[in-house]
């Protein structure tokens, strides 16, 4: 049977999939599945060991999950007619899932073997038995049957939900945009964005002009169109996206989770996907993300008093006022800009002309090749999209290690944000490589355009290190086992290696490599860079008053939410804890919130603060004994980023540290504590 999925799964080929081949291929690899755990659960007591059973086990629906993480990259990359093919793998794989999570002879034949073998077993082994062990209880097995199959049919709604949640967002932000009728509206904006929001207009056989809603777009708007009635109708724009599909949708979701967690004897979902955590249960997360929120919400107070100060002056008016369209959340928005300007003497969009992709990509490749004795060359592997770079990564006694490709460019279809993801973890048995990991990162940047390349913010420059730091802990991963890879670490610790990296791009030998003008080649002036460095902490309490709110939405939502309110009204309540102004009347941004509803973050977006806290101690390290030291750089690789989950991140960060983390380091670079260490 010819497919173009029926591949070996190291191997990937973009320029062969079709949408319909896909129905075939799940079929095919998930008998292929079942056949390998018949055979497995054949073998008998005495003849098993850890190759025919647990890997056998872990490994029987490799063909299967290549299958799904090839068309989930399409999905999300290139949507159209990926969506119904994805749609599709997602209820296969969530029936597959679900019978083989609640198989008794499964999980028999995984007991027998570690009640004869699991003693025996080498650290890493042991750790990867008794995780599965414990997660098959988790997932109900020793329920009665009848409870056992109300949890595989929750499971399966709750999974077709998330995954209709998220492609409504995609949807919703191609439909999304402004129709603006007069030019002098859009006063302040870039020619080059006014003439795509005019070619858009006539697209769509408007007049005037249409603002499409992306991420880059959103932002030029909020930050520098001097009508102040535009950017408040972008502002609704964004924060009611999608609301009317999925503000249903996310207390279904809510509720299916909650059903699911008391069923397995939980008090509620939080407690439930903690558990397996390092914070370990919801109460916690809580309670940490409710310190930082006591120790950043007086500084965020006095921010804004200063922005409003600022804005009265601006405006030439005393009794001027801010809403809520101006600072929501934290962002750094129309007034806010101004204010850095002022403060900082910081145009943003002509810092952008130092900033080309490319001289990024090329900066951040030469410190990673200095610390970790790696470097990247160019390959010619095929892509699913003309603007995708793939390149390989060569270690320092000349093995191909890794590839990556790289899709940095909004587009249509695309999803939003930016995100890493695997195709392939190979395995490695003590320094050999048998082939090289695969993965990918993906953005949503301004595209080149005939006249100038792709031009970043210091914020997309983070964004730039930040995923490359996810690919780094992947693509530098040592252990012998795929299934003990980064992707399976603890999510409160998987942010800090990728989190970890933007401290890079804040050091001058660093920036300066970085930062030449486009057009003249020119090294960013040193007064901007001091600018730069001095604006780093700029309004850093509000942006962190914004990550507070939304973990604090996040567990509020997961443990005391019951489904007896609107869950937009719900979460404006809780919006007003976290910004100094009347939240909007139509806030509904929770209906657009992939991350929880969507995504792997539900019941645990406060790993983002919780692994800044760990990042930030980890380069203390570095600031310690030279940020561009080779030794600190494999000494970090070798104790952190290769071990994966092979050890608990708190060993892997005492290995490194010489001792627990501690919140300080992030304070003090914040600017909230003057601490010592």
């Amino acid at each position: 049977m010819t497919n173009s999925f029926f591949h070996p799964t190291h191997e990937v080929h973009f320029d062969r999939y079709k949408p319909e081949d896909v129905a075939a291929a799940l079929e095919h690899s998930e008998k292929l599945a079942w056949e390998r755990y018949d055979a497995l659960m054949k073998i008998p007591a005495k003849d098993r060991t850890f190759e025919n059973t647990v890997l056998a086990f872990t490994r029987a629906a490799d063909e299967f999950g290549t299958v799904l993480s090839i068309v989930g990259t399409l999905d999300s990359l290139i949507g159209g007619e990926w969506n119904m093919p994805y749609e599709e793998a997602v209820k296969v794989s969530s029936r597959l899932h679900s019978k083989v999570q609640v198989h008794e002879g499964l999980f028999g034949a995984l007991k027998e073997y570690a009640d004869a073998h699991l003693d025996a077993l080498p650290p890493n082994r042991k750790k990867l038995v008794t995780e599965m062990i414990r997660d098959y209880k988790r997932s109900g097995i020793m329920l009665p049957k009848p409870k056992k199959e109300k949890l595989t049919a929750l499971r399966l709604k709750l999974s077709e939900a998330t995954t209709e949640f998220g492609q409504n967002v995609v949807k919703a932000n191609d439909k999304a945009g402004l129709h603006i009728t007069d030019r002098s509206q859009l006063a302040g904006l870039d020619e080059s964005l006014i003439d795509t929001a005019h070619k858009a207009a006539k697209k769509k056989k408007l007049s005037g002009y249409w603002i499409a809603y992306n991420e880059p777009n959103y932002v030029a708007v909020m930050t520098r169109c001097e009508v102040r009635e535009t950017r408040k109708a972008f502002h609704k724009v964004s924060n009611t996206r999608a609301a009317d599909k999925n503000a249903p949708l996310a207390k279904n979701i809510l509720a299916l989770r909650q059903e699911i967690a008391e069923l397995l004897g939980y008090k509620d979902y939080a407690d439930y996907v903690l558990e397996n955590r390092m914070i370990k249960t919801g109460q916690r997360a809580k309670d940490f993300i409710a310190e930082l929120t006591a120790r950043y919400k007086p500084a965020s107070i006095k921010e804004h008093a200063s922005l409003l100060a600022f804005a009265r002056k601006f405006e030439n008016d005393p009794n001027f006022g801010l809403d809520i369209t101006d600072i929501d959340s934290g962002l750094h928005f129309y007034y806010a800009e101004k204010q850095r300007q002022q403060d900082h003497g910081i145009n943003e969009q002509k810092v952008k002309e130092y900033f080309p992709i490319e001289n990024v990509i090329k900066g951040m490749f030469d410190t990673l090749g200095t610390l970790y004795g790696i470097r990247f060359r160019p390959n010619t592997q095929k892509t699913w999209h003309k603007d995708v770079m793939s390149y390989d990564l060569i270690d320092e006694n000349d093995r191909h290690i890794a590839s990556v490709w790289c899709d940095w460019f909004t587009r249509p279809g695309k999803r939003g944000g930016a995100w890493m993801n695997d195709f392939y973890a190979a395995e490695r048995t003590g320094s050999a490589s048998d082939r090289p990991h695969l993965g990918y990162v993906a953005a949503n940047f301004d595209p080149p355009t005939k006249d100038t390349p792709s031009l970043l913010t210091i914020h997309d420059v983070e964004t730039v290190w930040h995923e490359f730091g996810h690919f780094m802990h992947f693509a530098l991963g040592k252990t012998e086992l795929p299934e003990q890879s980064m992707l399976e670490c603890l999510w409160d610790f998987i942010e800090a290696p990728s989190q970890i990296m933007e401290n890079w791009v804040w050091q001058p030998e660093i920036i300066t490599r970085m930062a030449q003008h486009y057009k003249t080649g020119e090294v960013l002036p040193q007064a901007t860079l001091e600018a730069l460095t001095a604006a780093r902490t700029f309004r850093v309490a509000a942006s962190a008053m914004r990550q507070l709110y939304f973990a604090t939405v996040d567990l509020a939502l997961h443990t005391e939410f019951d489904g007896s309110r609107d869950v937009l009204e719900y979460t404006r309540e809780i919006k007003k804890d976290f910004v100094p102004l009347s939240v909007a009347p139509y806030e509904a941004s929770i209906a657009s919130f992939s991350h929880i509803f969507a995504g792997g973050y539900a019941a645990a977006y406060y790993s983002y603060k919780w692994a800044e806290t760990i990042e930030a101690d980890l380069f203390s390290r570095f600031k310690k004994e030279g940020i561009l030291s080779p030794a600190t750089g494999r000494a970090y690789a070798a104790e952190v980023l290769a071990r994966g989950d092979e050890e608990l991140p708190e060993v892997l960060i005492r290995n490194f540290l010489g001792r627990d983390v501690d919140m300080t380091a992030m304070l003090v670079r914040d600017g909230i504590s003057q601490g010592t260490q």
